[in-house]
C-alpha cells in the first residue's frame, strides 16, 4: 500500500464528514501509519515521511493535493488503487484513525506532530526534509503515548457547544 491509496481512503470513507486539507490529510496519513505501528507492529504503507516545517509529510500525498491550497479535498487523486483493492484490515486502521483525529483542526494537528518526543520534533532539522523512519516512530511518544486531547481547540469548541450552545449560532451571523 502506498501513502496515497491511505490517503485516497480516508477521503472516499470519510471526507463528507471531515474538513480534510492537504495540511490535515498528510497530518492523518501520518496518524494511520502511527496506528498501525501499534496496532500490527508493521508499516501501513512503505512511502517515505518526512519532517516539513509544519509536520510529518508524505511527498507523494503533499504533491497529489497541492493544487487544493488550504481548500478543503472532496476527490480522490487518481493515480491511486483501487479503494476495493484495500484489505479491511488496513480500512479498519484507517477508519480507526479518522474516528480518533479526524475530528482536530489542521491547528490541533499540527501541535500534536510538533510535541515534545514526537517523531517530528526528534527528526526536524529546518529547511531539510529528512525521512522520518518507522524507528523514529517506534521511539516516539506518537507511539508509546496518547495525545490529551482536552486541550485542542477542537475539545474547546465542543466545551463551548455544551456549555453555551446558541454561542456559536451567534457567532455564525456575525
Amino acid at each position: 500500500m502506498r501513502s496515497i491509496d491511505v490517503a485516497n481512503c480516508l477521503i472516499v470513507r470519510h471526507g463528507n464528514s471531515l474538513r480534510l486539507t492537504n495540511l490535515s490529510l498528510n497530518k492523518l496519513v501520518y496518524f494511520a501509519q502511527v496506528e498501525s505501528l501499534r496496532s500490527t507492529g508493521k508499516p501501513l504503507f512503505s512511502d517515505q515521511i518526512q519532517a516539513w516545517d509544519y509536520g510529518p509529510v508524505e511527498p507523494l500525498v503533499y504533491h497529489a493535493f497541492k493544487s487544493f491550497g488550504r481548500s478543503e479535498i472532496k476527490t480522490p487523486a487518481p493515480i491511486s488503487n483501487d479503494m476495493n483493492d484495500v484489505p479491511s484490515k488496513q480500512v479498519k486502521i484507517i477508519d480507526k484513525t479518522a474516528e480518533k483525529y479526524g475530528q482536530l483542526t489542521a491547528f490541533d494537528l499540527v501541535e500534536l506532530t510538533h510535541r515534545d518526543g514526537s517523531a517530528w520534533k526528534n527528526s526536524y532539522v529546518p529547511g531539510k526534509n529528512v525521512e522520518i523512519t518507522v524507528n523514529d516512530i517506534r521511539n516516539s511518544i506518537d507511539f508509546s503515548s496518547d495525545f490529551n486531547m482536552e486541550s485542542t481547540l477542537s475539545a474547546g469548541i465542543q466545551n463551548v457547544r455544551e456549555k453555551w450552545p446558541n454561542t456559536l449560532h451567534l457567532l455564525e451571523d456575525a
